[in-house]
């Protein structure tokens, strides 16, 4: 493994990886010690750090990024992870990158591609998180993981404990989508609902273990961390490190480094570690430019998009965000957003922020032009692009990418309730009755081909069965056979 070292991002200390257990100075926190009054025990502050050196002596990267060379899962980077032992697997990466092409021309784009990460194990990219952070619980000996989640990062978590054969304890707001928490169940987890949104709950259980303010959340810290490994995101630095592999399979997919990486932005790791992604190929020699990086947010509830707007380094706080159909990732606050707001600065980067009615009509559009059902959060990326392109802030030749971060299948709750698209069908046909069967085909014929001529009923069930039809649905033949026999 060439993974070497944990690095603080604020004061640069540096903690070792050993290969059964991590560094005794965290203290079973994965936090810098020295630096509580950046992170507060709530904020991400440690990142993983490579050997690039013995990476590029020992690694052959012209194969391992050839566009020919095949790549089944995310493992197929396992020497870019921080993995020693055989990895925790379900097939997580290796996701499809669409190219459209009926949406560009509503977009007014001409190359746009989606990195369909709902093709993942369990339908989000949060498969790539866990799969890491479940091969470090069990190189560490852990007999349990736990993490805060709305409800995508613990299906996934949960999943991937049981493949480990290891406990799994997920806290989750109690509004989480039924869809949600019905797979964090499924896959024998625990499951703890807590009234109040996901910032209540993380700022609940993420406390400083040393307080003496409240011997009682002090205790509740202490007993779930003693027993349970920490997968919380922005918190545990190894999920990051799953993330990144999202850009190495973008540029195998483009077989080229896009203008714009377009990403729908909660906490804020994804984005950090596709842009970490797209740094270390540069590093390594294997690209020789970067993207620019666009995050996506919900109006009134964009705690990065504030910040880097008004060039802060940290997380603006918002009270009161509103609710979202995009639930992912309208937020009071972000817990990686240091990390989110440099890649954005590096990058050269754009914030934006859309609100419900364009998050509906883009994942209308993405289903009904692309054949692409998202959850909402992935819907916002292609409404960024539409705002983006009605101020020409992107071009209408670029390359963009846009990273739909998990399934529609996660959400059909909201498509029914907030999008109206309850399917009802246009008939009930009695059994037998085809007469009416091939009434209703012709109608929808003629709805969806306007211009093509449709035979009238006479043509399509032939003159005799249409004359023997009678109000009561029976024959005319019928009825006088009955007849002649009473």
């Amino acid at each position: 493994m060439f993974a070497k070292r944990l690095k603080c991002i604020y004061c640069g200390e540096e903690y070792d990886i050993p290969r059964n257990g991590e560094d005794p100075r965290l203290n079973n926190k994965l936090m810098c010690p020295k630096c509580v009054g950046f992170h507060k025990w709530i904020y991400g502050s440690l990142d993983v750090v490579y050997d690039y050196d013995e990476i590029r002596e020992k690694v052959d990267l012209k194969k391992l990024f050839d566009f020919s060379y095949p790549i089944d899962t995310m493992w197929g980077f396992k020497d870019l992870l921080p993995i020693w032992r055989e990895p925790v697997c379900l097939g997580e990466g290796d996701t499809p990158l669409y190219q459209c092409q009926r949406a560009c021309e509503e977009l007014d784009v001409s190359n746009l591609y989606l990195k369909y990460e709902g093709a993942n194990p369990t339908g989000s990219f949060k498969d790539r998180e866990s799969a890491v952070c479940v091969s470090r619980a069990l190189e560490i000996g852990a007999k349990g993981v736990a993490a805060i989640s709305s409800g995508n990062a613990g299906g996934s978590l949960a999943a991937y404990a049981s493949r480990a054969g290891v406990k799994c304890l997920i806290f989750t707001p109690s509004s989480a989508s039924p869809e949600k928490m019905t797979q964090i169940g499924i896959f024998d987890a625990e499951l703890i609902a807590v009234d109040g949104i996901y910032e209540d709950l993380w700022e609940l259980i993420n406390r400083n273990p040393n307080s003496t303010a409240d011997a009682q959340i002090s205790k509740l810290v202490s007993l779930t961390y003693q027993y349970y490994y920490d997968c919380n995101a922005a918190l545990n630095p190894y999920r990051v490190e799953g993330d990144k592999t999202e850009a190495y399979e973008i540029y195998r997919g483009v077989m080229d480094i896009p203008e714009w990486v377009v990403i729908p932005t909660g906490n804020g790791s994804n984005l950090a570690g596709i842009w970490k992604g797209f740094k270390e190929m540069f590093n390594l020699g294997i690209i020789n430019r970067l993207p620019k990086l666009i995050c996506v947010q919900v109006k009134g509830g964009d705690p990065i998009a504030k910040a880097f707007e008004q060039k802060k380094e940290f997380s603006v706080r918002i009270d009161n965000p509103p609710d979202s159909i995009a639930e992912g990732i309208v937020a009071r606050d972000c817990y990686d957003a240091t990390k989110a707001i440099r890649a954005l600065r590096e990058s050269n980067g754009i914030a934006v922020a859309v609100d419900d009615l364009e998050v509906i009509e883009y994942m209308e559009l993405l289903a009904g032009k692309e054949g692409v059902f998202v959850e909402p959060t992935s819907a916002t990326t292609l409404a960024a692009i539409g705002k983006l392109r009605e101020t020409y802030a992107i071009d209408k030749s670029d390359r963009i990418v846009c990273v739909l971060t998990g399934s529609g299948l996660k959400a059909t709750k909201e498509v029914m309730v907030k999008c109206k698209k309850e399917v009802k069908p246009i008939d009930k046909v009695k059994k037998g009755d085809y007469v009416t069967l091939v009434k209703d085909i012709a109608k929808v014929a003629k709805k969806h081909f306007p211009a093509v001529p449709i035979p009238v009923m006479a043509e399509l069930v032939g003159p005799q069965e249409m004359a023997a039809k009678t109000p009561n649905g029976k024959t005319t033949k019928n009825n006088t056979k009955n007849e002649s026999s009473g």
